[in-house]
């Protein structure tokens, strides 16, 4: 048997009926964790409250963390994983859900001498009815060095990964909306093994929201220091960091229609 925390965070803006319907499918896996850590960045909604008083009353492993305001989705996760009693840990989102054997598969998978571990994702449509997208990613750790000169090459709410790897490379860090990415270079310039299942573990609730969120002027500067930051960590050369800087920056500036257009071409490449 594996012990391990689920770790998530949640902040005002979150939807109660779709916080319920990830946590069912917390509870629906044919593995089940032995804790749950759950991080309240800042005050929430009598209607989220409202779920996680009843879901504490029907499962005795949540363990609460308050921070009084908002901190942002880095601070709370690495104050989260502080706090995980366990050295496995697997993240999930508020609005998403899983098949069954999601951390069945991906434990079985880290244990094989790997530090992180996530899978391929199936994006849906906010009713979570209709497919919007298959986003793979490869298997072999190499690949996925590879892929991170580019992008981000794991699902971050579908990975799970070992608590000490994440410490070791500083925890989560802030770094908005790149929290995921930044973290997982530094993962990997410390030394850690990574490998994704190659299968649909995890399904992500998009809206156009979500895609409004990946562009901007705020956006694309932060992605631009980002860059810089994994330049001068050495894991991007020169060459990667024009490449990424040119490619990237256009599209995080065109209007909402172009820029989903590109996302979900993006999404969809094998």
């Amino acid at each position: 048997m594996i012990s391990f925390s689920v770790l998530i965070s949640i902040y005002c803006r979150e939807n109660s009926v779709y916080f319920r319907e990830a946590l069912d499918s917390i509870f629906s896996q044919t593995l089940l964790p032995s804790e749950i850590v759950l991080v309240k960045d800042g005050k929430l909604t009598p209607e989220l409250d409202s779920v996680i008083d009843e879901y504490v009353n029907r499962y005795p492993i949540f363990k609460i963390l308050v921070n009084e305001e908002n901190l942002g989705l880095g601070l709370s996760l690495a104050k989260g994983v502080l706090a995980c009693s366990n050295e496995y840990i697997a993240r999930m989102d508020t609005d998403d859900t899983m098949p069954k054997d999601r951390f069945e598969k991906e434990f079985a998978l880290l244990e094989q001498d790997n530090d992180v571990v996530s899978c391929w994702s199936a994006l849906y449509d906010e009713t979570m009815d209709t497919v919007v997208a298959i986003k793979k990613r490869p298997a072999s750790h190499d690949e996925i060095v590879r892929l991170a000169k580019r992008r981000s090459p794991l699902c971050h709410a579908g990975s799970v990964f070992r608590r000490s790897a994440v410490l070791r490379a500083g925890n989560y860090q802030h770094c908005n909306l790149y929290e995921d990415y930044h973290l997982w270079v530094r993962m990997l310039v410390s030394g850690c093994r990574f490998s994704n299942v190659q299968k649909v573990l995890y399904n992500v609730r998009t809206s156009g929201s979500m895609i409004n969120r990946r562009g901007g002027w705020k956006y694309a500067i932060n992605e631009l220091r980002t860059f810089f930051f994994f330049y001068k960590l050495r894991f991007y050369s020169l060459g990667d960091l024009i490449r990424n800087s040119f490619t990237h920056f256009p599209i995080r500036i065109m209007p909402m229609f172009l820029r989903s257009t590109f996302i979900n071409l993006a999404w969809n490449k094998k």
